[in-house]
């Protein structure tokens, strides 16, 4: 007994102890020190120091809501170049807390212009400024993209004039503000740089909007294809051949339809109707990633995206007996193909 009322007082006077002290301004100070450093400095170095094809997801989920999870963008790096493919809403700050080298970053892709695939075009174009970026930000995109960076531009041009003038030319000149939006042709390869890489665009079927892309990445024998938003039409199996990796949205049906039935309001009842006949449901991209023999299958833009296990397995049952190869993406998932090799590494960005 008078072990334990011992044991209880040092508690206790330690409890006291530390009470006191987190109201001494130098205690404060020096948690405070540290809490900033782990902020600043926690992140892993970005850049892998081996050659490979690796594909980050700084955006998982489709308009419908996911708690913690940023609208639709898939980072492609092949070397130390850095690709980034449509910037749905919270990418940004994605990519921000993932400590992404904006001065590598070659060019933004636009598979359509959609709002969750455009939306943080802004915000990536004021952190490449910060960064240092040299010229008006490159964006790729369909037929119509210069009237996007233009609305853009126009939109944003005080707060270009507000940050020049507060920060001056030599920190955010104003003569590289902008966007330098270019159109994809069909099939023609993107310009690029990099040694070794190919970005290929192919057109998708994503009616009614009129012009939409897929995109598949070579770099030096490893690919990755990216469907952007599209129906089963063969267009993303024909390109998938035999490739490494498949980034592919999908819908699943079966919940959508039980989202339909408790759908509070009667609009929600007739957008959940109309997204099921321009999506790839995820029993289409098992089928997709099989006959096209490819390696790997990771869904994103998943229509809802499961929130727990249960409805994970619920959305991902389709996928029985027909693909067995395929991972649910999240932020931060992250899949590292080294050059040379046949090995598909599969991890997360804390």
């Amino acid at each position: 007994m008078k072990k334990i009322l011992i044991f209880i007082s040092f508690v206790v006077s330690i409890y006291i102890i530390g009470l006191v002290s987190i109201n001494s301004h130098s205690v404060q100070d020096r948690i405070l020190n540290i809490g900033i450093k782990n902020i600043l400095f926690s992140a892993k170095p970005f850049l892998d120091k081996e050659d490979t094809l690796k594909v980050i997801i700084c955006g998982s989920r489709s308009p419908l809501p996911s708690p913690g999870r940023a609208e639709s963008c898939v980072l492609v790096e092949a070397g130390d170049d850095i690709y980034i493919f449509d910037m749905g809403n919270g990418s940004v700050n994605n990519l921000t807390q993932y400590q992404l080298p904006w001065p590598n970053v070659k060019a933004v892709l636009i598979t359509h212009m959609h709002s969750d695939h455009i939306a943080d075009l802004p915000d990536a174009h004021l952190q490449s400024w910060i960064q240092g970026r040299t010229a008006p930000l490159k964006v790729y995109g369909p037929e119509g993209i210069n009237l996007v960076t233009k609305g853009f531009e126009l939109a944003y041009s005080p707060d270009y004039q507000y940050r020049n003038e507060h920060h001056g030319d030599d920190m955010l000149p104003m003569s590289i503000a902008g966007f330098n939006a270019i159109q994809i042709i069909d099939d023609q390869l993107i310009p690029n740089d990099t040694p070794g890489l190919e970005i290929l665009p192919f057109v998708v079927d994503h009616q009614p909007v009129n012009s939409s892309f897929g995109f598949k990445v070579s770099y030096k024998g490893r690919t990755v294809v990216i469907s952007g938003d599209t129906i089963h039409d063969g267009s993303v199996q024909k390109y998938s051949k035999d490739v490494d990796l498949l980034v592919h949205s999908a819908i699943s049906i079966d919940i959508v339809e039980r989202m339909r039935k408790l759908a509070p309001i009667p609009q929600m009842d007739k957008i959940l109707l109309d997204i099921q006949d321009y999506h790839t449901s995820i029993k289409e991209a098992g089928e997709i990633a099989r006959d096209a023999n490819v390696k790997h299958l990771l869904i994103y833009h998943s229509i809802p995206t499961p929130r727990n296990n249960v409805m994970e397995r619920v959305f991902f049952r389709p996928l029985g007996g027909i693909f067995d190869e395929y991972t649910l993406s999240d932020d931060g998932t992250r899949i590292i193909m080294p050059i040379g090799s046949n090995e598909i590494i599969i991890d997360q960005i804390n």
